[in-house]
């Protein structure tokens, strides 16, 4: 029986083929935002719920470890390994995602500027029980991921199944060509003009380059526009282009039917104003973005991904051919709620984490 998914349902090749776990709450909600219009003259202004999608833990994650975990238990792996920064959402997804399914989870980790959720996140990623391995910078973390895999060689004979940063390879960005296929079912079925405007977060880029690859398959003449989180090294045109390449390889290969799609027509704009003095550090127009849409929509964002977005379509609603122009938000946050902390101390953790419970947050998190 297929999973039932809108993208499996247009080329039924990849059902068969493509490695998937069902984890996610689909379709998430599609919702205009009546509040945000009013206060901003907007003609059309919707938001995707992605918040809200999964009962574990929501957020962008979650559809792209349906396809990577899904291969993780199709190869037999026991651990899964991944890479962010201490308080890293993708990580954390990863972590309680992969324990559900009965996979050991591994999280290397660097650090960070200090914010309220990163303790919390490790709190929670502590209960799940992540193996945290905590290095000082990149190449640090490359060598250590490989000590690490070659314990579990040794130890059982399998290496733990590997995710790269954020979940964005070719296999994980599929997740996000499903999700526009599945906003084109709800535009359908809703009252919900076809955005000329889609902004989201670009970081590891997967849910930029899936969205945007999803949405010329259908045909749509959508622009995905990526607001810049990380730094240019990681987040960029051309590796979100050769990632958008990459994944239109894969789907081919999994279906000879699925088009053949050019990047040089990928309709992606990315956008580097926001990004402010490095990642996680907060904007002020980033924290403004995050109380905007809480006091008009009740819609909870942060500052280091969404807030930075969401500031972007708000600087574009003061221009008044943008207000006339149909623009979708798609909040790429998590909203569940992370229950209560690890029973056990944060001092359990690994050393260089306890930082983020001792000193200070950054002054725009303290004030917010």
């Amino acid at each position: 029986m297929n999973p039932d998914l809108p993208l499996f349902d247009a080329y039924p090749a990849l059902a068969r083929t493509l490695p998937y776990q069902g984890l996610a709450t689909l379709p998430t909600p599609l919702l205009p935002m009546p509040q945000l219009m009013a206060k901003t003259g907007a003609r059309s202004l919707w938001i995707k719920r992605d918040d809200q999608s999964g009962d574990l833990y929501g957020g962008n994650k979650v559809r792209k470890l349906e396809f990577l975990l899904g291969d993780a238990l199709a190869r037999g792996c026991t651990e899964v390994m991944t890479f962010g920064v201490a308080g890293s959402n993708h990580v954390l997804a990863t972590g309680l995602y992969a324990r559900k399914l009965g996979l050991e989870p591994i999280g290397c980790v660097t650090n960070q500027t200090n914010s309220r959720y990163v303790a919390r996140n490790l709190r929670a990623g502590q209960k799940a029980g992540i193996e945290y391995l905590c290095f000082a910078n990149h190449d640090a973390v490359e060598e250590g991921a490989r000590r690490r895999s070659l314990k579990s060689l040794r130890r059982t004979g399998n290496e733990p199944y590997t995710i790269r940063m954020g979940g964005s390879s070719p296999l994980g960005t599929i997740g996000f060509v499903n999700a526009a296929f599945e906003l084109a079912s709800q535009i359908e079925q809703l009252d919900c003009p076809v955005p000329d405007r889609i902004y989201l977060p670009l970081g590891t880029m997967g849910s930029v380059a899936g969205l945007a690859l999803g949405l010329r398959a259908l045909g749509l003449p959508t622009r995905v526009v990526g607001i810049r989180v990380v730094d240019a090294q990681i987040g960029n045109m051309a590796a979100c282009l050769q990632l958008y390449d990459a994944s239109v390889a894969l789907l081919r290969d999994a279906d000879p039917g699925f088009p053949l799609l050019d990047s040089a027509s990928a309709g992606i704009e990315v956008r580097d104003a926001f990004f402010g003095q490095r990642y996680a550090v907060f904007t002020p127009e980033g924290m403004t973005a995050v109380r905007v849409f809480a006091e008009t929509e009740q819609v909870g964002l942060e500052g280091t991904y969404t807030g930075k977005a969401a500031a972007a379509l708000l600087h574009d609603l003061g221009s008044e051919r943008d207000r006339d122009q149909n623009l979708l938000f798609w909040n790429t946050y998590n909203s569940r709620p992370l229950g209560a902390a690890a029973d056990s101390s944060y001092r359990d953790l690994p050393q260089p984490l306890w930082r983020y419970f001792e000193t200070e947050v950054q002054p725009l998190d303290r004030d917010a």
